[in-house]
């Protein structure tokens, strides 16, 4: 939420305070009681969606550990995989797990991934070799989860990005709905209290003043002024 939505909904929630206060110079009007009500209900929306959208998700930091695990699985079925590809004489073997850590270190997410899925196909293919170099079944289902975990992490900042974006869109809209009902309902409705009620009224367009909190020195700026009906 940037600076002038928090100022906006901060004048809304003071407006709500207000009327809430001022129950009992409007209360026999059922439509101003209904558009408060929906003012509050809106903006108990903006909340939960602005909170949403500012929650981190953590995903950065999961595809980090699940990055460590692959590369550290991943680096050990290499060197049995290597000491195969010695003894065999398979040099296309050797090319694919000619890897250190810092080189594993190095490669691009995708090419993390494709090299991963590479060597443990060619694992797989070798069980009972790899067998007499104490690689068991259980190192290649570790491989496996931790090459599952990593394709499925590496989507998750993607993923949580779309839904910050999604949010901010809602937020958006939230608050465009909430200025409608203020501007459009609750104003004209308060304004028929001009003649009946003019401090209500004043007290009214007090509240509904934007107070820019952002501003090096106090100054606050009109919402807009509240529309004098038509006689």
């Amino acid at each position: 939420m940037n600076t002038d939505q928090t100022n906006r909904i901060t004048m809304m929630k003071t407006v709500t305070v207000y009327m809430d206060g001022q129950n009992a110079v409007w209360n026999g009007m059922a439509p101003m009681g209904t558009s408060v009500q929906r003012l509050k209900e809106k903006l108990t929306a903006i909340d939960t969606a602005a909170q949403q959208q500012e929650t981190p998700s953590g995903a950065t930091d999961n595809k980090a550990a699940t990055r460590d695990a692959l590369e550290d699985v991943l680096f050990l079925a290499c060197e049995a995989l290597g000491v195969i590809g010695h003894t065999s004489n398979d040099h296309g073997l050797l090319a694919l797990t000619a890897l250190s850590p810092s080189e594993l270190g190095h490669l691009g997410t995708e090419e993390l991934v494709r090299r991963a899925t590479a060597v443990l196909g060619e694992a797989n293919s070798r069980k009972t070799e790899l067998a007499a170099l104490h690689v068991t079944q259980a190192n290649l289902d570790e491989l496996t989860q931790a090459l599952q975990n990593f394709s499925d992490a590496k989507e998750q900042p993607r993923t949580a990005t779309a839904e910050r974006m999604a949010q901010t869109e809602s937020l958006a809209t939230l608050i465009r709905e909430a200025n409608n009902i203020l501007r459009n309902e609750i104003d004209r409705m308060v304004n028929l209290f001009r003649r009946s009620n003019p401090d209500f009224v004043a007290g009214y367009r007090a509240a509904r003043v934007i107070v820019d909190r952002a501003a090096t020195h106090s100054s606050a700026k009109p919402a807009g002024s509240v529309p004098t009906p038509k006689p």
